[in-house]
């Protein structure tokens, strides 16, 4: 999976003339940009992931969308404190292990429609901490690998998805 993480250091400054003080704020914004290629039909994971025994549980979201300054935008699954608060279908899974920081979500049986942009904001606290991961989902036809079974009555051919078994296959051939 190409990632893509840029930490942008960002400075303001706020002045106050009054008694010449100086308030300067630093923060720094975290995000990533990941791709990911999914096959139609089959379960994709997108991935987002934060430290969890530094932070502990934290609460999160999931958008259709890139992050936006906050929250998420078109949320899709949302959570608080490792309990899943809002699920836009069960098609959206957290199959990870979610208290030790793993929130990747899983789409099942993704679909053409499924592609594009996905966001996920992990609420670390404090201003300006989020962690903000963006996704490009892609979707593909899965490959296509041809089987030739021959034995000396009949030979056959049949068609195997990748992720199908070969026993699945012979099932298929035979049935």
């Amino acid at each position: 999976i190409p990632i893509l993480c840029s930490f942008i250091l960002l400075l303001f400054v706020v002045c106050s003339l009054a008694g010449l003080v100086w308030i300067c704020l630093l923060y720094i914004v975290s995000s990533c940009n990941i791709k990911v290629t999914g096959y139609i039909g089959q379960d994709v994971t997108l991935p987002c992931i934060y430290d969890a025994k530094a932070h502990g549980v934290l609460s999160f979201c999931w958008g259709r969308e890139k992050v936006p300054t906050s929250k998420c935008s078109e949320t899709i699954l949302s959570s608080e404190s490792g309990d899943v608060t809002f699920r836009k279908s069960l098609r959206y899974q957290l199959l990870s292990r979610v208290t030790q920081g793993n929130v990747s979500l899983t789409i099942l049986s993704a679909q053409r429609e499924d592609a594009g942009d996905y966001g996920c904001r992990v609420e670390i606290p404090g201003w300006f901490n989020d962690q903000k991961t963006n996704i490009q989902l892609n979707m593909e036809e899965a490959p296509v690998e041809q089987v030739h079974i021959k034995n000396p009555t009949e030979t056959a051919s049949v068609t195997v998805r990748e992720g199908m078994s070969s026993f699945a296959a012979l099932l298929y051939l035979y049935n």
